[in-house]
């Protein structure tokens, strides 16, 4: 009788934890269950050494790995301690960031990424979006309208704005939360690439055939419409600014 094989561990399980991480992610766990509030500060040293019974420099270090995770905020002085936080999606672009620096990727890597991931984004929006979704949509290319002339840093904000929309219209979280990082961390317009009136014209005109495709409940066309016009900034990027598109990624000092 064959013997069922046993499951690979994963590679980030494939070590022994030392005890301060284990320990740290037994609070991280309880941080997360919503046994501590955000804003609320852990229990005096004392006591947590008491019913955790654990040494004191085990805990300060796993302390220190939940205040790098972004779990606590550790203050100083009278009235001091660590306080719960939630983590915020803006550092884990930042981690993405890090990620990708320390792998050597390019813009065209996360280019890659992205126009593998957003048509799919689209996709779904088209199935799922509402209608104050739908008027966000509406709302960033009216004011990337106005503002194609007088003011780029509010059009380039209401771009972000329209990519973003598209993935909380998806409705799935995971999805939106790596496109909303990795379209911040390779949008073009924040790495010197200058775009002609016309270029702007095109963006607005993309987001256009974009909507129309979401607002039919088209899948196909929606899709379709975001591939198209990812390709187009790739091409552009990649024809006038190659030294854009292949530079590395680098971390935000």
């Amino acid at each position: 009788m064959n013997r069922m094989q046993p499951m690979p561990v994963p590679a980030f399980r494939q070590r022994t934890p030392k005890s301060s991480e284990r320990l740290a992610r037994h609070l991280a766990n309880a941080i997360v269950d919503g046994s501590y509030a955000e804003g609320a500060r852990l229990p005096h040293e004392s006591d947590m050494l008491a019913q955790l019974q654990v040494g004191r420099a085990t805990l300060r270090e796993a302390l220190r790995l939940l205040e790098v995770w972004g779990l606590v905020v550790i203050r100083t002085g009278p009235g001091g301690g660590p306080t719960v936080r939630r983590p915020r999606e803006g550092e884990f672009t930042e981690q993405l960031a890090m990620m990708l620096h320390f792998q050597q990727l390019s813009l065209a890597d996360v280019s890659d990424a992205r126009i593998a991931l957003e048509p799919m984004m689209a996709r779904l929006a088209a199935e799922r979006i509402k209608p104050e979704q739908l008027e966000v949509l509406r709302e960033t290319i009216r004011i990337m309208s106005e503002h194609r002339d007088d003011n780029l840093v509010e059009f380039w904000r209401q771009n972000e704005r329209f990519h973003s929309g598209v993935a909380e219209a998806a409705d799935s979280h995971i999805i939106s939360m790596v496109a909303n990082a990795l379209g911040a961390i390779g949008d073009g317009s924040s790495s010197g690439v200058a775009y002609s009136p016309r270029q702007l014209e095109d963006v607005i005109q993309a987001h256009t055939r974009v909507l129309e495709g979401i607002e039919k409940g088209d899948p196909d066309a929606a899709a379709e419409a975001m591939q198209v016009h990812l390709v187009a900034g790739r091409k552009f990027i990649g024809r006038r600014y190659p030294g854009t598109l292949n530079a590395r990624i680098v971390w935000p000092e």
